[in-house]
């Protein structure tokens, strides 16, 4: 630039460089002070913050006194910067916000300060210096962080769905590796889950998941890189042999879920009150029960529950999933006697050849039968 306001232009941003450790510090104040989640920052990231503050007061001044604009460099750095904002999870529009705010900190210095020759067409010059640089910025922002997050999005997804994979096969899921898992995903699993596990009418398209989330009204996997948290209503849900897999809340409407699941031609069993221990034996209970269950099971309803589930797997001929203090499941399927029969009096039986056989101690029947005593036809709705 040439002409008249040169000479005041450059001792402005001489000043302003002079006192840039003052200007810099009521910058990063006032970011704080305005946009609440820069309030929440680490020492790190605020010295970072400052380093940004402390280019801009050099870098944007320069641009007023010598009339240039950003350069190739300086936006390819703002995308760097945009990614960097994404990775922290920090919002795009508090961002900007940040950028207009240390902005406005700028020009009120240069008013402030601003030498006796320094006229109303040097500040209107300053002003559309930083609204070009701010717009430029922006756009470089935004450009940034929309690519990261993008990213981020797909990898998360990809991240969280071989953690669903590990629930249900029982991998990783101790107590510590839990934890970390869930803290690094952003995902909290309480301790208690209702499991929903569905496949489509055989005549119908192979299942998409996005049919699958639809199945209740709850927010898929984060897009906004937010928690997924399953206390709240949010849910996992994923693709699996075939069939849709949705961890969702303890207290969820059942009555909602058996809805959607009728209008959209599936059949599916909730396992309530599931927990990252037993999920791996609940989830073989409701892949059984959806694999074995009668036709007749469907007649009236499309949704089966634990006790249906647990009721296919003894007419299937396979161990409960969840047996009590005294069945040990077998090969066959059956309970074996308790440690010390609680029955003194035993069952007789005569053989093909009249010959009475001993008694046969029975099955701890005065605490509880076992699952497989009461004999169910397969064929009957009530089965199921």
């Amino acid at each position: 630039m040439t002409g008249v306001g040169l000479a005041e232009r450059l001792t402005v941003h001489r000043m302003l460089t002079e006192r840039s450790a003052t200007l810099v510090d009521e910058m990063v104040g006032a970011v704080v002070d305005q946009v609440p989640i820069y309030r929440e920052l680490s020492d790190t990231q605020l010295r970072e913050v400052t380093a940004i503050a402390r280019w801009a007061v050099t870098r944007l001044t320069e641009m007023w006194v010598d009339g240039t604009r950003l350069t190739t460099r300086d936006i390819s750095r703002f995308r760097g910067i945009g990614a960097t904002r994404a990775t922290d999870g920090r919002p795009l529009l508090a961002v900007l916000r940040a950028y207009r705010v240390a902005a406005a900190v700028i020009t009120d210095a240069v008013a402030e300060h601003a030498p006796p020759g320094l006229t109303v067409a040097d500040l209107a010059a300053l002003v559309q210096a930083l609204v070009a640089a701010l717009d430029e910025l922006s756009e470089a922002l935004a450009n940034g962080y929309q690519h990261k997050a993008a990213e981020l999005i797909t990898d998360r997804s990809q991240l969280i769905d071989e953690f669903l994979h590990d629930l249900l096969a029982g991998r990783q899921t101790s107590p510590g590796a839990l934890a970390d898992r869930t803290e690094q995903l952003n995902v909290r699993v309480p301790a208690s889950f209702g499991l929903l596990l569905a496949v489509g009418d055989p005549t119908s398209p192979e299942a998409h998941p996005a049919r699958v989330a639809a199945l209740v009204a709850a927010p898929a996997v984060g897009a906004d890189h937010g928690p997924v948290d399953l206390t709240t209503g949010a849910l996992l849900s994923m693709m699996r042999a075939g069939a849709g897999v949705l961890l969702l809340p303890d207290e969820h409407d059942h009555s909602a879920v058996a809805t959607a699941v009728a209008a959209g031609g599936w059949r599916a069993c909730l396992i309530s009150g599931a927990s990252p221990a037993t999920l791996p034996q609940d989830y073989r209970a409701a892949v059984a029960a959806l694999e074995h269950a009668p036709a007749a099971a469907f007649a009236r309803r499309t949704l089966l529950d634990r006790g249906d589930a647990l009721t296919v797997a003894v007419l299937h001929g396979a161990p409960p999933p969840s047996t009590g203090p005294h069945c040990t499941p077998r090969s066959s399927g059956r309970c074996s006697p308790p440690p010390t029969p609680t029955c003194s009096k035993g069952s007789t039986r005569t053989s093909p050849t009249g010959r009475r056989s001993r008694p046969r101690p029975r099955s701890d029947c005065t605490r509880r039968p076992c699952a497989i005593g009461s004999a169910v036809s397969p064929s009957s709705p009530a089965a199921v």
